[in-house]
C-alpha cells in the first residue's frame, strides 16, 4: 500500500498536552492543544480521521514506545484531561525500564493509526545504540540543539505553553529531517512486506534477516514456533567444549596446541566471558605462552608457614610478596624498617598466547591480535596482503553441518539455499540487503534467550572454530619465510612478506580453502597504521582507506558520536598523505567539524563558569567547541551522600574550635591542645568536574553563536596524540617496516 507521510511528536505536562502532525505531502503542519486555555481535541480527532481516511501513517521518534500508546488511549478516551494523559504517559515511560516493558505497546491488529518508527527502524532500542533525537541533532550539524524546556511534571504558565509549542514543532522538523535520511531504510522495509506478506516496517536489520531465515525454515516444514507462539530452543546446562570443535584441527606450534588442547577440557555453563580472568593453576601449558597480569592482595600482618599454606588451597601458584616502607620500626621494637605483605597470584584476564612477539587473544567475540604503534609500507621488497574469510560464520555452518540441535540439520540446507540465493540478485537490490542480513544475524541470534535459533553449542561452534581454524590459517602463512603476521581480527588477517615468497603464501591460502572448504578474499595494501587491533588505517594499493575506531570519520553510523571529526580528518591526511596537521585544522573551513557534545543526567547540570567564578547554567545536552574566547565548562553532581558526619574540637586556651573530618587531622590537633567536644552534621558540597579540564569553551547549542574563535591549539594537540607514535623521521624503512620506540 502507497501512504501518504505525516510526521508527528507529543507533548505531555500535567496541565497541558500538545499534539504536532506535520502533512509531508502538502508541507503543513498543525498543532492541537489541550490546556486549561485551549482544548482542541475535536479538531485533532478529526484530523486524524482525514489522515486514515487518506491511508496516511504516522512518523515518528520512539513513537511506537510513547507517543502511539498514548495517543492510542486518549483515541479510546476521549475525554481525557491533560493530567489523565501526562500520568497515563509516565507510566508508560516507566514500564521501558521494567521487565514488563512491552505492557502498554499496541499490537499490530490493534493500531488505529500505521506507524513508522524511526527510533526501531534503526535499532535504537539496543542498548548498544541507544541515541536521542538530540544527539542526532548534534549528528545531523542542526542550527539549533534544542532540550525540552521545563522539567517532566512541571505545571506551565500560558507563556510557558507557548514556548513549548515551538518546542515541539522543532521536535517534529527534526523528525522529519532524520526521516529524510532514513527513506532507503524505509522504501526497503515497504518492499520486503509487500513481497514477503509481513509487517516489517518497524523491524530493524536484525530481526528482518532472523525473521526471513524463520520464514523460509517454516516453508521447509521445520517450525520454530510452538502453538503458543513460544520460540522453539535447545537449552543446556553445560556445553562440553570437546564437543564443539572440529576434529581435523591440530597445529605444529606449540603455542596454538596449547591453546585447542585447554579448551578441548573446558565444560562451560554459560557463554559469556568464560574465557577471561583464568587463574594461572588452570591454564596448564597455555601459562608457558601467555601474557598474564599479577594480582596483588595487601596483608594484615606476615603471614604464617600455615597461613600461605591456607593461601594455596585457592590459589596453588599464590606467593607472598614483602615490601619494605620508609616508616621506621620504634628501636624498642627491634628498629629497622616497617614492611607490608602481599598476597600475589598470576591471572590470564584474556585467554592467549604470544607468538613470535605478537599476542593472540581468543574469546567469544573472535580471535584478535595486532602489532601495536607502527607504521608498515609496501615497498619494491616487501607487500603487505590481507585475506579474509568469506562470510566466515554462514559458512562455517553450512560446510561442517552445524546447526540449533532442535532446528535439526534442514537448517544448514536453509542456510545454503539463502547464501546461493543472493548472488543471484543485484548488490544494490532490497532482496540482496535483506538475504545478507538473514545471513549474518543468525549467529549473534543463536546467543538471544528470545530467539528460535537460540542453542548455546550452537554459538560455541561457529565462534570456537573460526578462531581456530583463523589460528591455522596464520599457522601456515607463518611457515613461510620473511612472513610477519600484522594483525587478526576475527574473520581475516594481514601480514608483510618479501614479494620473493609471496607466491609461498597464496599456495598456503590455497591449501588451507581445500582443507576447510572455505573460501578466502585477498587485497594488497600499500600501507598500514596500526595504534592497536581497534585503531588503524588501511590504504589499498587502489588508493581506497579502510579506517577504524579512533581513526574512523566517513559515513558514521547515526547513533556514534561525531565530536571534532576534524581531528580525526587531520590524523588521517597526515599518516597517509603526509599533511602537517597544523596546516591542515587552520586552513579547515567546516565550523560543524570543530563541534563536540556533552551530555550530563537529568541528577545533574551542566554550567559555564564566567571569570568572576559566576555558573551560569545551560542545557543537558550540549554542542561547544574549544575557543579562545570561551567559559569553563563543568558538570555539577550531587553529592554521593547529602550529609557527612564530622567532629569539631576545641582549644580552650586560644579560645578556638576547627571542624575535622579526617582521623589524620585528629592527631595533628591532639598535639597542639585540642579536645574533642561534638559531633555534627553538615551538608556536602555538589561534585564538580571539568569538561575539557584547562581549556575555554563556548556553547553553540545555537549555531549563530559560534564564532571563528577557535582555539586551534586544542585540536592539534589532540590529533598530535593520536599520530605522535608514527612521527619516527629516522626510522628505516627499507625493509618496508617504520618501528617506533616509545
Amino acid at each position: 500500500m502507497d501512504y501518504l507521510d505525516y510526521c508527528y511528536d507529543l507533548e505531555s505536562y500535567p496541565n497541558c498536552f500538545l499534539c504536532c502532525i506535520a502533512d509531508l505531502t502538502n508541507r503543513k503542519m498543525k498543532v492541537f492543544e489541550i490546556s486549561d486555555r485551549k482544548d482542541q481535541r475535536e479538531q485533532m480527532f478529526e484530523y486524524l480521521r482525514n489522515v486514515v481516511r487518506n491511508k496516511g501513517r504516522l512518523i515518528g521518534f520512539n513513537n511506537c514506545g510513547y507517543d502511539y500508546p498514548v495517543l492510542h488511549q486518549l483515541l479510546k478516551n476521549k475525554t481525557m484531561t491533560p493530567k489523565q494523559i501526562f500520568e497515563y504517559g509516565d507510566k508508560v515511560i516507566k514500564s521501558g525500564y521494567t521487565d514488563n516493558k512491552w505492557q502498554y505497546i499496541i499490537r499490530d491488529k490493534d493500531v488505529m493509526i500505521p506507524q513508522v518508527d524511526l527510533f526501531k527502524i534503526n535499532h535504537f532500542d539496543n542498548k548498544a545504540k541507544a541515541t536521542s533525537l538530540k544527539m542526532l541533532e548534534f549528528n545531523g550539524r542542526s542550527d539549533n540543539i534544542q532540550e525540552l524546556p521545563y522539567p517532566v511534571g512541571s505545571y506551565l504558565k500560558s507563556h510557558e505553553i507557548d514556548t513549548l509549542v515551538k518546542y515541539v514543532i522543532h521536535d517534529v522538523k527534526e523528525t522529519i529531517k532524520f526521516y529524510e535520511a532514513c527513506k532507503p531504510q524505509v522504501a526497503f522495509r515497504e518492499k520486503l512486506s509487500k513481497d514477503y506478506g509481513f509487517n516489517a516496517i518497524n523491524w530493524n536489520d536484525t530481526k528482518i534477516g532472523a525473521e526471513y531465515f524463520v520464514m523460509e525454515l517454516e516453508k521447509a516444514g521445520v517450525k520454530c514456533y510452538d502453538k503458543g507462539g513460544k520460540p522453539r530452543q535447545t537449552k543446556r546446562e553445560y556445553i562440553d567444549l570437546v564437543d564443539c570443535i572440529l576434529p581435523y584441527i591440530e597445529y605444529e606450534r606449540p603455542e596454538f596446541n596449547a591453546i585447542v588442547n585447554w579448551l578441548k577440557q573446558q565444560r562451560i555453563t554459560e557463554t559469556k566471558g568464560v574465557f577471561s580472568d583464568i587463574m594461572e593453576h588452570e591454564l596448564g601449558d597455555v601459562a608457558k605462552y601467555a601474557t598474564m597480569k599479577t594480582k596483588r592482595e595487601k596483608l594484615k600482618a606476615k603471614p604464617s608457614e600455615s597461613d600461605i599454606q591456607g593461601f594455596k588451597k585457592d590459589k596453588p601458584l599464590c606467593w607472598v610478596e614483602e615490601v619494605e616502607l620508609k616508616a621506621k620500626v620504634p628501636k624498642k621494637d627491634g628498629g629497622g624498617f616497617k614492611k607490608s605483605h602481599y598476597l600475589c597470584w598470576n591471572v590470564c584476564e584474556s585467554l592467549n598466547v604470544t607468538i613470535d612477539g605478537l599476542q593472540y587473544v581468543y574469546g567469544t567475540g573472535g580471535l584478535h591480535a595486532a602489532i601495536e604503534n607502527r607504521v608498515v609500507e609496501s615497498c619494491d621488497k616487501r607487500v603487505i596482503r590481507s585475506y579474509d574469510v568469506s562470510s566466515f560464520y554462514p559458512n562455517l555452518s553450512i560446510k561442517n553441518r552445524f546447526y540449533p540441535e532442535h532446528l535439526a540439520e534442514k537448517f544448514c540446507d536453509i542456510y545454503e539455499y539463502i547464501y546461493n540465493l543472493r548472488k543471484t540478485y543485484d548488490k544494490k537490490s532490497a532482496e540482496n540487503a535483506m538475504l545478507k542480513l538473514a545471513l549474518n544475524g543468525t549467529y549473534g541470534k543463536s546467543n538471544d534467550q528470545y530467539s528460535p535459533f537460540f542453542d548455546p553449542k550452537f554459538t560455541m561452534q561457529i565462534t570456537l572454530n573460526g578462531q581456530l581454524l583463523l589460528s591455522k590459517a596464520v599457522e601456515m602463512v607463518l611457515s613461510v619465510p620473511t612472513v610477519e603476521i600484522l594483525m587478526c581480527n576475527t574473520d581475516g588477517f594481514e601480514f608483510i612478506v618479501d614479494r620473493e615468497y609471496e607466491h609461498l603464501t597464496a599456495q598456503k591460502c590455497k591449501e588451507w580453502e581445500e582443507m576447510t572448504k572455505l573460501t578466502l578474499e585477498d587485497v594488497t595494501y600499500s600501507k598500514m597504521v596500526v595504534r592497536d587491533v581497534n585503531n588503524y588505517i588501511s590504504v589499498i594499493d587502489k588508493g581506497d582507506l579502510k579506517m577504524k575506531g579512533a581513526y574512523e570519520w566517513k559515513d558514521l553510523p547515526a547513533h556514534k558520536n561525531q565530536s571534532a571529526l576534524v581531528i580525526k580528518m587531520a590524523a588521517e591526511k597526515y599518516l597517509v598523505d603526509g599533511v602537517d596537521p597544523e596546516e591542515f585544522i587552520r586552513n579547515h573551513k567546516d565550523k560543524f567539524d570543530f563541534q563536540l557534545r556533552t551530555k550530563v543526567p537529568r541528577s545533574s547540570k551542566l554550567v559555564e563558569v564566567d571569570s568572576d567564578g559566576v555558573d551560569n547554567q545551560v542545557q543537558n545536552i550540549c554542542r561547544y567547541y574549544v575557543s579562545e574566547k570561551g567559559k569553563e565548562l563543568v558538570k555539577v553532581m550531587p553529592p554521593l551522600t547529602p550529609t557527612k558526619t564530622e567532629q569539631v574540637w576545641v582549644n580552650d586556651s586560644l579560645m578556638d574550635e576547627v571542624v575535622i573530618s579526617s582521623k589524620g587531622d585528629i592527631a595533628k590537633y591532639e598535639k597542639k591542645g585540642y579536645r574533642f567536644a561534638r559531633s555534627i552534621e553538615t551538608i556536602c558540597p555538589e561534585r564538580r568536574l571539568a569538561i575539557e579540564a584547562g581549556w575555554k569553551c563556548k556553547v553553540t547549542n545555537d549555531m549563530s553563536e559560534f564564532d571563528w574563535d577557535i582555539d586551534y591549539r586544542y585540536y592539534i594537540e589532540r590529533t598530535w596524540k593520536l599520530v605522535n607514535f608514527a612521527d619516527d623521521q629516522d626510522s628505516d624503512t627499507e625493509d618496508g617496516v617504520v618501528e617506533v620506540t616509545e
